[in-house]
């Protein structure tokens, strides 16, 4: 996997400008590691959000290719209701496609819908705590314009910091056009005031997110539904952040009568079926062969993006079961 910092030529102004102030304020503001191919990106390209055109961006999509081409089969437009049981064992799965229901069996289960989608399956599947509890890693943007190219034609979160003490993560970014005038719509009156001004500076603003870690409750309903409070000490962090991030924009440039603060959003959840409480130390549920691998396995509050750790755990269950496989097939041969 293609996992380092951008190199300086892909380093767009509004990310410098970001970094510099940052570092000015005593800040630990640094290149962040991204999965990106630096020989295919193109800079000031603005397009990463959106899907990379340019094959510059590692995607599980390459693994989904790697596995067709040595014999998986992909079935497209196909969800899975719930896990089939017998004796205690996963034996498959029910799941409805294009031509209606039908039962897929298996020797082996790996449920990897994510953190929200994970939990339901479970649930239908006989495991009902699964979803009791989450984290959500709520963030909200702190934005302003300044007399440069903005944000949005940057490569999203070059660079920035980990609070780990206060549990506060801050990097540059700015979200596509919709999605920003989404976020500030969703404000309620205040934000559709905002709205025309921010839509008219977007191209020269800079964006700051702030993301925090949150704790482990709320819960992933049968229905798919979901219900996750923001407790005082969220908001608390919250708050903490978008004033240092004020302080970072105001340095860049930015007026402070310009800020502006988007609605909450969550990011990745997860947590929903951890390891040592519903999950084994190698993933496996309480029914044998039905095993988890997405952000529901982890185990406690985050606050950080999980995609390495994920994709590591992956490669760790693979192991074990790679390593059953070959038990079994040497006990055939001795019998």
């Amino acid at each position: 996997m293609p996992i380092r910092p951008l190199t300086d030529s892909l380093i767009g102004p509004a990310a410098r400008r970001i970094l510099l102030a940052a570092q000015d304020i005593g800040l630990d503001w640094k290149l962040l590691d991204k999965w990106i191919r630096p020989d295919k990106c193109k800079p000031n390209c603005g397009g990463c959000f959106l899907g990379c055109k340019l094959g510059a961006r590692w995607t599980a999509r390459e693994f989904v290719e790697d596995a067709r081409l040595n014999g998986a089969m992909l079935l497209i437009q196909t969800k899975i209701d719930r896990v089939i049981t017998k004796d205690g064992k996963a034996v498959g799965v029910r799941a409805k496609g294009p031509g209606g229901w039908m039962d897929i069996m298996a020797d082996t289960v790996i449920l990897s819908a994510g953190g929200q989608g994970t939990p339901p399956i479970l649930q239908r599947s006989g495991i009902y705590d699964a979803g009791q509890g989450f984290f959500s890693d709520p963030l909200w943007l702190v934005v302003g314009p300044a007399s440069i190219q903005g944000s949005k034609y940057d490569v999203p979160m070059t660079a920035g910091t980990n609070l780990e003490k206060d549990g506060i993560v801050l990097t540059d970014v700015l979200c596509p056009p919709m999605f920003f005038a989404g976020m500030f719509a969703l404000k309620g009156a205040k934000g559709i005031i905002s709205l025309p001004k921010a839509m008219y500076n977007y191209t020269k603003t800079l964006g700051i997110m702030v993301k925090v870690r949150d704790g482990l409750d709320g819960r992933i309903n049968l229905d798919e539904s979901f219900s996750k409070p923001i407790d005082y000490e969220t908001w608390s962090k919250l708050n903490k952040g978008a004033l240092i991030a004020e302080e970072i924009l105001m340095k860049a440039g930015v007026r402070r009568d310009d800020i502006e603060r988007t609605v909450i959003i969550g990011a990745h959840p997860g947590g929903t079926v951890r390891i040592g409480e519903l999950l084994d130390k190698d993933c496996q549920t309480e029914i044998k062969n039905l095993y988890c691998m997405d952000a529901s396995i982890i185990p406690e509050p985050w606050g950080l993006p999980p995609t390495v750790t994920i994709a590591a755990m992956a490669k760790r269950l693979a192991k074990h079961l790679t390593a059953e496989a070959r038990v079994k097939v040497a006990d055939q041969v001795r019998a």
